[in-house]
């Protein structure tokens, strides 16, 4: 049963989110009600198929002890590469022209007491000035970026081996990493750090059998409130009362049956609640998109429709721009391309169409459980690292493409899974 739990744990909760998006607290008028119930039946039903045949090939790999050893150089090549893409997206988030961020405790200290105000005053910056990205450094980035989060992997897995020094590094550099999302009042930067670290803790102890694994677990799911309620706090400081879900379709197809709002909060458990409903918002929002572009036709992307991020990349590099073809521009007046979120399923179906997705589904189920056999079956540690990068991949399955979306994160997925096939070929 231990191939199957991933599959288990996914599926749960992509139902879970199924079951919010159609009877939760916002309400939804589904486009193509039928066939986006039925096209969710067939990707499910592709992944689960995927994973499940993947399990039944047999394998000529036996179970060995993991070979990989703390090594000092790995240590500080990580940590250089990933403090320099950290200080890069410092510097991106933060808007700074300068290579020293001196007012560095200022904005941080504003970020905790008014996130709203930091927040706001980002977005206008960015609207008054005109942004260019360096070609050179993002074909460099591209190179190094995976070291981000490989590195935050790399101190979890061998913290018994570090030494003082080496520990304060890890717990320094892990506040950096945060600091950008807290001083300009950004959520996904401090969701990608709790999610990744929390899974890759998880799946180190589960692979050594840590033996107060569950402790863990409830533990984990305890501190989750703390990205929830600063995610509850930031929507607040914004405004964020619950009328804001109707303004954002034109259609007048969401709505709420209530008009609770934080200022109208007083417990801890009112807090939670309004903090719930505006991440169930987030999270299943991109199922209404993907339900909006169900009777378009299929304008073909060249592979590049499913990340805005690849998008600017074609067009920076050959000056070929598809992101007016996409299903997102086509439907922008009805769900704003940029301002909301349209599922993993919306954007790669840019390139693959709506049936193609159930086979790419079927590749991505097949190639997760092989790599989660060798986890079990090899002890491989570049298989244990890509775990935390899947599993942030199907958390935002209903919300939109964050893995290939976004250079860290489609860095670490490209060159860690480099490492895996080599690692993984080079053992008999």
């Amino acid at each position: 049963m231990k191939k199957y739990l991933p599959l288990f744990l996914i599926e749960i909760y992509l139902l879970i989110t199924l079951i919010i998006f159609y009877f939760g607290p916002i309400k939804y008028n589904i486009h193509n009600p039928l066939l986006f119930f039925t096209l969710m039946l067939i990707y499910h039903s592709f992944f689960i198929f995927g994973y499940v045949l993947a399990c039944k090939l047999k394998s000529n790999k036996k179970k060995l002890a993991s070979d990989k050893k703390f090594s000092n150089s790995n240590y500080w090549a990580l940590f250089s590469f990933g403090f320099l893409g950290v200080w890069a997206a410092y510097k991106n988030i933060m808007l700074i022209d300068g290579i020293i961020p001196y007012d560095f405790f200022d904005n941080l200290i504003r970020g905790f007491t008014e996130p709203g105000l930091a927040y706001t005053e980002r977005m206008m910056s960015l609207e008054a000035i005109q942004v260019s990205d360096s070609r050179l450094f993002n074909i460099f980035s591209l190179f190094f970026s995976f070291a981000k989060l490989l590195f935050i992997f790399y101190f979890l897995h061998f913290w018994e081996d570090l030494n003082r020094t080496k520990k304060t590094i890890a717990i320094i550099y892990s506040l950096f990493f945060i600091s950008a999302g807290i001083s300009a009042g950004v959520n996904s930067v401090i969701f990608i750090f709790f999610i990744f670290s929390s899974i890759s803790l998880l799946v180190i102890l589960y692979d050594r059998k840590y033996i107060h694994l569950k402790k863990i677990l409830l533990l984990s799911g305890a501190l989750f409130l703390i990205p929830i309620a600063w995610f509850g706090g930031i929507m607040s400081e914004r405004g964020g009362g619950f009328e804001y879900f109707a303004s954002t379709s034109p259609l007048g197809d969401i709505s709420t049956s209530s008009s609770f709002n934080l200022h109208d909060t007083s417990s801890f458990i009112d807090f939670l609640y309004y903090s719930f409903v505006w991440l169930s918002y987030y999270v299943c929002q991109g199922y209404y998109g993907f339900s909006l572009i169900l009777d378009l036709d299929l304008i073909w992307t060249y592979g590049f429709g499913n990340s805005e991020f690849l998008q600017r990349q074609l067009l920076m590099i050959s000056g070929i721009d598809v992101s007016s073809i996409t299903f997102q521009s086509r439907i922008d007046h009805l769900w704003g391309k940029s301002a909301q979120w349209h599922s993993f399923y919306g954007q790669f179906a840019n390139d693959v169409g709506f049936i193609g997705l159930a086979f790419l589904l079927f590749l991505i189920a097949f190639f997760f459980a092989k790599v989660w056999k060798s986890v079990l079956q090899e002890k491989n540690f570049f298989g244990l690292a890509l775990m935390p990068i899947f599993t942030i991949m199907f958390i935002f399955f209903p919300a939109n493409n964050q893995i290939f979306g976004y250079i860290d994160t489609f860095s670490y997925f490209i060159f860690v899974t480099l490492l895996w096939f080599f690692n993984s070929k080079m053992k008999v």
